[in-house]
């Protein structure tokens, strides 16, 4: 995949639109800017418009929804409150197809604000992928992996200084596919700790919990009752958050495709007819007179001679007719022996000689060959042309439709996904409903002993509920722990068939930038705990202490660029701020080696002391493209410009 061009409109702190083009041969892309002038909102903006709320730059965010996540990018600068973002890629494949995604937003609602996105594919509107973008983006690169190839260097930076080591343990385990075998556990011990709290409470508790409610008041109540609703507004916050990531998942998912099907199956039906209606009408055309197209160089010889014959035909009856009157003109006068020159130089010019005539055709005949050179089958062969480009037309759509309805989608997958998305709705249905209630009974507080007793009996109702019920909650926790301890075995077996590859690629990545060749010979990666050990040619054990800053930093690149490398996507690769804390040996390696190799496109976002004229001159042979960032104090925007800093001076 190439980004191909990239259209901000008023988005962030850029004002107005503004239009990156990449159409340089050479692999990198080079974007400067000061800080805050808007580098890292290049790179939200292309996460946005990529993967919209799957986006990690939304769920790594302090917003609790998306829709407040896109209000916070709208610029107000000239009033329309309207936002989008544009995205043009192109494919590696065979055909380079090509992708523009645009989503729209404006800040118009107070509350909160809705997307609108829209593809096309080569050049044309895409329905069915406008509502199944997110299901393909997963497919060319999985939002899970994306952080693989767009980061943050100053994140890196912070990586690299991570003693624990457990953010790059995530990403390796996202590659390796245990993330989904995590999410999996993590859903078993959840329910296994709801079942836990559901067990009955002793004797002792009960009594203690009834001697509690009796002394309490109603000052006692109400707070009480302000605790909880306090915990039921966050809950409904975090439902509204997660069922919007459900449902993004829905639509990865191709939730939208069942429903799709049908009418993709009736505008295949009416494809069909009409295909069938343009092979008939091919049929008669080519019934007709069509074919005599085949001999079209023979007919207008026989019009041409067909001419030339009814001509001397012609002049043949006038000077017949001419000399049957000088004829009888000489009958009756002497002197006519001047017109005799005439005659002879007429019968000369007319004379059609000893050759007779071939196609003798009659006017009528004469006029039907004309008519059918000139008129039939000129009509005819446009008339053939047309019914042509409209059969290719609908053949390219009928394929079209097979390709989408060739799609395998994962039925049941979805029918759990749903459901889990109609619990969760029903969940924040129940949860506004117990908040009115909350709110009421709290403006009620006065009902002291009416209030307390009806607490005492909701308590002795729900301790003989699940006193009713300890023993299916027992069998839950029995089997939630057995199935946790499969998919422990299950995810350390993976892990230990890929790690050796894994490991292999992140010592030849390494190898390949640092700066001292003989400190670490190569790298270890422990199966299990997927820790790390740096060993030297002698075979100890280099501590992680005896490696500088800048070389933690090139370790995390390095891991980074291995996983890149093996999960086999060539796709372009992002770097915001890509030189943080490196000294200039490593600087000089990450320029000279990673950036050029990192992909077919790498675009690098960097400040102008980042990549200085030292640093721009070693890269310059390998940048095909330059922008660079310009804030205007006055408007509080950015606005961009071709060139970097350096190369356009």
């Amino acid at each position: 995949m190439i980004i191909k061009e990239l259209t901000l409109h008023n988005f962030g702190v850029y004002a107005s639109t503004n239009t990156f083009d990449f159409t340089g041969e050479k692999p990198i892309v080079l974007i400067g800017g000061l800080n805050g002038r808007g580098k890292t909102t290049f790179l939200e903006a292309v996460l946005i418009a990529l993967y919209g709320s799957n986006s990690f730059a939304f769920k790594e965010s302090r917003y609790n929804s998306y829709g407040q996540y896109l209000r916070s990018f709208v610029n107000k600068n000239d009033g329309t409150l309207m936002t989008f973002v544009e995205l043009e890629i192109e494919l590696n494949n065979s055909s380079h197809d090509k992708y523009i995604i645009k989503r729209s937003w404006d800040a118009k609602n107070k509350v909160r604000s809705i997307e609108s996105i829209s593809v096309k594919k080569n050049g044309r509107d895409d329905e069915f992928l406008t509502k199944n973008w997110s299901m393909l983006i997963e497919n060319i690169l999985p939002s899970a992996l994306s952080n693989f190839f767009f980061f943050d260097g100053e994140k890196i930076a912070e990586l690299a200084v991570d003693n624990t080591g457990s953010k790059l343990k995530e990403s390796i385990r996202a590659m390796l596919g245990i993330s989904i075998i995590d999410s999996l556990k993590s859903d078993i011990k959840r329910n296994a700790g709801r079942a836990k709290k559901k067990k009955t409470r002793s004797q002792e508790e009960i009594e203690l919990e009834k001697l509690k409610s009796d002394k309490k008041d109603a000052e006692e109540t109400v707070n009480a009752k302000d605790a909880e609703i306090k915990y039921k507004q966050d809950r409904l916050a975090e439902l509204e958050k997660t069922i919007e990531e459900k449902k993004a998942e829905y639509a990865a998912h191709g939730g939208d495709i069942v429903e799709q099907r049908e009418a993709l199956e009736k505008e295949k039906a009416i494809l069909s007819t009409y295909m069938d209606n343009n092979q008939e009408e091919m049929m008669q055309i080519a019934s007709g007179s069509l074919p005599l197209i085949l001999l079209r160089d023979l007919l207008e010889r026989i019009e041409t001679k067909g001419t030339n014959e009814r001509d001397a035909k012609v002049k043949k009856q006038a000077r017949e007719f001419i000399e049957d009157l000088y004829s009888k003109y000489e009958e009756k006068n002497d002197d006519a022996g001047n017109i005799d020159d005439f005659i002879k130089y007429m019968k000369e010019a007319s004379d059609p000689g000893d050759k007779a005539p071939i196609y003798n055709l009659s006017d009528t005949a004469l006029y039907q060959v004309v008519t059918l050179n000139e008129t039939e089958l000129k009509s005819k062969v446009t008339e053939t042309i047309s019914i042509i480009s409209k059969q290719k037309s609908l053949d390219s759509r009928y394929d079209e439709i097979e390709n989408y309805l060739s799609i395998d989608v994962n039925v049941d997958e979805l029918k759990n996904i749903d459901k889990t998305i109609q619990k969760m709705e029903k969940a924040i249905v129940r949860l506004e409903t117990e908040l009115e209630m909350l709110e009421s009974e709290r403006s009620n507080a006065n009902g002291q002993l009416m209030r307390l007793t009806s607490e005492y009996n909701k308590k002795v109702a729900d301790l003989l509920e699940r006193m009713e019920t300890d023993d299916d909650n027992q069998r839950v926790v029995k089997y939630s722990e057995m199935a946790i301890n499969v998919l422990d075995e299950f995810s350390k077996r993976v892990q230990r068939s890929k790690t050796g590859k894994l490991a292999d690629t992140i010592t030849e990545c390494y190898k390949e930038l640092a700066n001292k060749k003989n400190l670490i010979d190569r790298i270890k990666m422990d199966p299990d705990t997927l820790d790390l050990t740096y060993i030297n040619k002698a075979g100890d054990e280099v501590k992680k202490t005896a490696l500088s800053a800048g070389e933690k930093q090139l370790m995390v690149i390095s891991i980074l660029w291995a996983l890149a490398k093996c999960s086999k996507k060539k796709l372009p690769v992002i770097i915001d701020t890509p030189l943080s804390r490196l000294d200039s040996n490593h600087r000089k390696a990450l320029i000279q080696i990673y950036f050029p190799q990192a992909s077919d496109q790498t675009i690098i976002l960097s400040t102008d002391s980042e990549i200085d004229r030292h640093y721009y001159e070693l890269m310059k042979d390998n940048v095909g493209d330059e922008y660079t960032l310009e804030y205007n104090d006055d408007t509080r925007s950015t606005s961009i410009r071709k060139g970097y800093f350096i190369g356009a001076l």
